[in-house]
């Protein structure tokens, strides 16, 4: 775009900017914390009114393009580019009440499978290189840090502070913290989630289990009481019961969820003071001989399960009750009803879930959470589209929008308000999942956090495969994470 036309955006995004913070979201979008007299605002909408008269008369004819990609890779997430093109229309109308010949105009991309998060995040680096990069980038607050530190994206800090009364101060404060890098906030986060331990309430029947001992396997892994060692022995009843073909099933491709087990067993990713990634021994030996045993003692996960297929090897024996555990994420319960894998009764009748279990006796079970987050690019600025974006950010972060969202897929609110939403308060699901975040940690939002999960993930699957045993396995996991992050990794005992 020409220096002419970058001017011409940034002053119709001035317009729009100063529309909604004169009423429009205050009043429309997000419920004010105190609300003013009645004749303030309609003294204030008055000079508003004027002086958007004024501005629209010198800005004439103008179609503004925003270009957004978002991710799901599951498809009932769809809602995180759909909820831009309801946004849009929104303001469209705003505009057009005004007498504006302006107009928003989204486009971009929803990905879903097969293309999954690396391919996703390559493509964008790509696009990037070409000077194609979109304005809006949905991708997880991990990737903060290295966008950051690289300048692909700007802060937004300024832009939060101004529509902080409207709209932002009714974010969950913890997810402020997953979109911080080095004192400043690069992000909006767009959704959360808890990580449950799915089990069988049909394969415990079919063991002897009571209702009451079924209903009750959550709290006492909440308490402690059941550990990761349980988990190994009760699948491995059904699987020589006959019963089940895999006693525990986990994720099939890179990504964040056998974190847990390290976590669970007291392990530690983050130091928040020092700001560097953490590698806890103890935790890092117990948890690759959790994962060996798991398929070589117990026999109740496959060799090939960090190899397999999504549908043949994660959602296929689960939904038909040939596996008994399953880690997985809250999404999932959304991808299985919109896939008619399973009803809402059949998971209501026979699926249970609860936290990851504490790795032994003394320790904590635990959830992880991966928010997903708005960015808003370098190239968005040399575009001149920055700001019409953010508006477009701010309009998404809305608690009824976001429950469109939330309730399909299976995700947690991110505002306080949503959790009062008509929507969200009507699915019993994501209310009994809720007490979850308080046992969650975040991914760090590190530089070089990328590094270190791509090294545990190809250690774990060369653990299960049999390529290495477990003391081997430890040895190289330590040697390959402290020499590839040097001074950024605190090695703990």
């Amino acid at each position: 775009m020409r220096k002419g036309g970058q001017a011409r955006v940034t002053y119709i995004a001035l317009l729009i900017i100063g529309l909604l913070i004169g009423g429009v979201i205050g009043y429309f979008l997000a419920p004010p914390k105190a609300p003013p007299e009645i004749q303030d605002i309609l003294d204030e909408n008055e000079q508003l009114k004027q002086q958007v008269a004024q501005l629209l008369e010198k800005i004439g004819q103008q179609e503004i393009t925003v270009t957004i990609w978002t991710i799901g890779p599951d498809p009932p997430s769809e809602y995180r580019y759909k909820n831009f093109e309801i946004a849009a229309d929104m303001l469209n109308s705003w505009l057009a009440m005004m007498g504006s010949n302006v107009t928003i105009k989204v486009t971009g991309e929803f990905y879903v499978r097969p293309v999954e998060w690396g391919e996703y995040k390559n493509n964008f680096y790509l696009a990037y290189q070409a000077g194609e990069a979109p304005d809006i980038y949905l991708t997880g607050h991990e990737d903060i840090g290295f966008l950051a530190a690289n300048e692909y994206i700007i802060p937004l800090d300024d832009y939060i502070d101004m529509f902080w009364d409207e709209v932002y101060y009714d974010i969950i404060p913890t997810l402020w913290d997953a979109v911080t890098y080095k004192g400043q906030i690069w992000a909006i986060p767009q959704d959360t989630e808890a990580r449950p331990m799915y089990f069988r309430k049909d394969v415990l029947r079919q063991l002897g289990w009571t209702e009451d001992q079924i209903n009750a396997l959550p709290q006492k892994i909440q308490s402690g009481e059941f550990t990761l060692d349980d988990l190994l022995q009760l699948a491995k009843e059904a699987v020589d019961a006959g019963l089940v073909d895999r006693g525990i099933l986990h994720r099939v491709k890179e990504g964040y969820d056998y974190f847990q087990f390290y976590l669970a067993y007291g392990g530690k990713l983050w130091n928040p003071e020092t700001g560097k990634m953490v590698f806890s021994q103890e935790a890092w030996q117990k948890t690759l001989q959790w994962f060996y045993d798991a398929v070589w003692t117990y026999g109740v996960i496959h060799p090939n399960q960090f190899s397999g297929d999504w549908d043949n090897d994660f959602h296929g024996p689960f939904t038909q009750g040939d596996a008994l555990f399953l880690s997985g994420g809250t999404w999932h319960k959304g991808e299985w009803i919109q896939k008619g894998l399973l009803t809402e009764d059949s998971f209501k009748e026979n699926i249970g879930f609860a936290l990851h279990p504490a790795g032994e006796p003394g320790l904590q079970p635990v959830t992880l959470s991966h928010p997903l987050v708005y960015t808003i690019t370098k190239q968005a600025v040399e575009r001149g589209v920055a700001d019409v974006a953010f508006v477009l950010i701010t309009l998404v972060t809305d608690p009824h929008l976001n429950s469109y969202h939330a309730v399909q897929s299976a995700h947690l609110a991110i505002l306080n308000s949503q959790i009062y939403d008509a929507r969200y308060t009507e699915d019993w699901f994501l209310k009994d999942v809720a007490y979850m975040l308080e046992y969650t940690t975040f991914i760090p939002n590190h530089p070089k956090w990328g590094d270190y999960s791509r090294i545990v993930f190809n250690i774990l699957r060369a653990v299960e495969s049999g390529d290495l045993g477990p003391t081997e396995a430890y040895q190289i996991l330590y040697d390959e994470i402290t020499t590839t992050i040097g001074d950024d990794i605190e090695v703990v005992p």
